[in-house]
């Protein structure tokens, strides 16, 4: 992913997924601590890429989705050791996604569990 960004390429990420012990960092996500990666904020902070908020509205009755393109609503730290803040601002910006479709937003993910090898600090 580092060789295509710095050859400009375009790589998509899904920040809300729980990553494995030792790739996250606990951060708020709606009020609660949720395991959340760090890969998006180190991949932007290594190569200077852009980062984009993207997401599909479902349209009604099956006809197809309307893309929706964003920029981030808060910059990433720029130092990449903070990297228990650039979850956070991570978070914050799935957040903000979340708050403008909510009934899209496939809630049955249980995106506040433990990551695959650890618990909670």
């Amino acid at each position: 992913m580092i060789r295509a960004l710095r050859r400009g390429e375009t790589v998509g990420l899904l920040p809300d997924q729980v990553p494995p012990e030792g790739q996250g960092e606990w951060a708020p996500f709606f009020g609660q601590r949720a395991y959340t990666m760090t890969l998006a904020a180190r991949l932007a902070q290594q190569t200077g890429a852009v980062v984009l908020l993207i997401y599909g509205e479902r349209l009604p009755r099956g006809e197809g989705y309307v893309v929706r393109l964003q920029k981030m609503p808060e910059l990433l730290p720029e130092d990449a050791s903070a990297q228990a803040e650039s979850a956070a601002v991570i978070n914050r910006a799935m957040e903000h996604l979340i708050r403008q479709c909510p009934h899209q937003y496939l809630w049955g993910y249980h995106r506040y569990k433990m990551p695959r090898a650890g618990a909670a600090e």
